[in-house]
């Protein structure tokens, strides 16, 4: 089958938290007057994703990922907040990672997804993200490029089940071997994509122009 459409992760492919979580916390938290290390924040942050992640894949609710991100950050704040809740500080938090000085485009995302609009190949997102991405994306100027953008907390189900590539690729009116899957994780991107019948590719940093015209044309732009 022809290639008539491409799915794109999000954090970690497209765009990336800059310069880390931790930094990014710890920013939001000076500004309420709590001074804490960045890195120390990004070790806790390491050390309790782990226990999280799976549940994102599952694809609650939207208010169900708020409540969840809200118990991260409970934990992760855990030694500094003496066992009270600070929901106005979680909400900063969160609106934080929302905000367009907080990320940096991947090597080559605007020219890649150019590049894919000029080949008229249908172009989207597929996140374990959540509401918050669209928003992110319209601040960041790529809105337009994508056909939809399906996150994991509105459709019900998220990365690597199955039924999240099928579901994306009925929606954009392809069928799974004509859409192209390009993420940076190896379960959730990668092997999700081949299990459910879509091409993949991994992303490892590299510049996704370059990376994008290796899989449509076979070799390198111009």
């Amino acid at each position: 089958m022809s290639l008539r459409a491409v799915l794109l992760d999000a954090e970690g492919t497209l765009v990336h938290i800059h310069p880390s979580v931790g930094q990014v916390y710890a920013r939001v938290l000076a500004e309420e007057g709590l001074k804490l290390d960045p890195d120390l924040l990004d070790a806790r942050i390491r050390e309790i994703w782990p226990r999280y992640r799976g549940l994102f894949r599952k694809g609650i609710s939207p208010r169900g990922c708020r409540r969840l991100w809200a118990r991260i950050f409970e934990e992760v704040m855990a030694p500094w907040l003496n066992g009270e809740p600070r929901k106005p500080l979680f909400e900063k938090i969160y609106r934080a990672f929302a905000q367009p000085e907080n990320f940096r485009l991947a090597p080559g995302a605007r020219e890649a997804l150019q590049y894919l609009r000029e080949r008229s190949l249908t172009v989207a997102v597929l996140s374990n993200w959540d509401e918050r991405l669209p928003q992110l994306l319209s601040s960041l100027g790529l809105r337009d490029y994508f056909a939809r953008i399906f996150v994991a907390c509105e459709m019900g189900v998220g990365k690597p089940h199955p039924q999240a590539f099928h579901r994306a690729c009925k929606v954009l009116g392809v069928a799974p071997g004509e859409t192209l899957m390009v993420g940076n994780d190896p379960e959730d991107d990668y092997l999700g994509a081949l299990r459910a019948g879509l091409r993949a590719r991994l992303y490892r940093g590299e510049n996704l122009l370059e990376l994008l015209c290796e899989e449509v044309e076979g070799g390198r732009c111009g």
